[in-house]
Formats: structure tokens, sequence, C-alpha cells
């Protein structure tokens, strides 16, 4: 076991005692296009059971462009996940609540933290 496994073991851990079990839904690849009928079927939605804390961001994080004062961060576990993208949606105490932007902490190719700008 390397340090990294060690340290998302670790990450895990803090998500199932401070954290809350939900689900993070992600669109799917899209399907082919039917000439023939002139149809696409919808990419089907992959919900993810995940573990997550939600947070407002400070002040000092808030410009009102990039990021708004209503935002949230949102941290997952990478355990088990895939990775989350821009417009998938956490469910969070009864809210959907929309990943504006995603960026993993992952050292040495293991992914540990996925940390989710949210919007409502």
């Amino acid at each position: 076991m390397t340090i990294y496994t060690r340290m998302r073991a670790t990450v895990q851990r803090l998500l199932l005692k401070y954290g809350l079990e939900t689900t993070l839904t992600t669109t799917g690849a899209a399907s082919a296009y039917n000439t023939a009928t002139a149809t696409a079927t919808p990419a089907t939605p992959v919900v993810d059971p995940v573990l997550a804390a939600v947070f407002p961001y400070e002040d000092k994080f808030i410009d009102g462009t990039l990021i708004l004062s209503t935002d949230q961060q949102a941290f997952i576990s990478a355990q088990d996940v895939d990775e989350p993208k821009p417009g998938s949606l956490l469910l969070w105490k009864g809210k959907s609540l929309k990943a504006v932007r995603v960026k993993t902490l992952g050292p040495a190719g293991v992914n540990m933290l996925y940390e989710l700008q949210v919007r409502e």
C-alpha cells in the first residue's frame, strides 16, 4: 500500500465520519444518431452513491463572476466513483446542485478527492 492509497483511505474515513451519503448523477455518453429515423436515443444518466461534504465558499473567493455568493464547494470521495463532469448533479439535503467546475486531487495518479463548485 503506497502513501497515496493510505491517504485515499483517510479521506474516505473522514467523509464517512463528517460527510453524508448521497448521489451523484452524470449523463452518460450520447448514443449514435439514426439517420433513417432522424432521431438519437437520449444518453442514459449514471447515478453513483457518493460520500460528500458541502461548504459555502469563503467571502474572499466570491468574485460575482466565476464564483457567485450562492455557490458552494462540494468534496466527494474518489473511491469507487467515476470522475464527475461539469453538469453533473449532486443531491444534497433534498436539493439538486449542478457542478459548474470540477477539480481532481490525485497525486501520482491516485484520485483521492473531487472538489466541485456547485450551484442551485
